[in-house]
């Protein structure tokens, strides 16, 4: 029972959030598909980008969150994309760096725990 609450969660929680992303992406391109496992701490993109040939891949393998009073820290810890230039980008700007979030959305990121 408890697995099946998960996957319900993480579903919920992944189809919110591809919604608010594709707001976001309007004109540039659409995210396809997001799956979330809050058990093993993985996320998986999907996008469609204008001016890409072929769907963009992008896998969180490993990700931390920690929340505090003022809000929460989040910490991408692994991830690989289907794109060199953009496993390049990640491992410059995104992994292994501390995202702090906003106390009014830790409501949310609550769930990726």
């Amino acid at each position: 029972m408890r697995g099946f609450l998960r996957r319900s969660k993480d579903a919920t929680l992944a189809f919110t959030a591809r919604v608010a992303v594709n707001t976001k992406l309007k004109g540039i391109g659409e995210m396809t598909e997001l799956s979330i496992d809050t058990k093993k701490r993985r996320v998986r993109v999907h996008l469609e980008l204008v001016g890409e040939a072929e769907p963009i891949e992008v896998e969180i393998t490993k990700y931390n969150l920690k929340n505090k009073e003022s809000g929460a820290r989040l910490t991408i810890e692994e991830a690989t994309a289907s794109r060199e230039w953009l496993n390049v980008a990640l491992r410059e700007f995104v992994v292994g760096r501390t995202i702090e979030i906003p106390a009014k959305a830790v409501a949310l990121l609550k769930l990726l725990t």
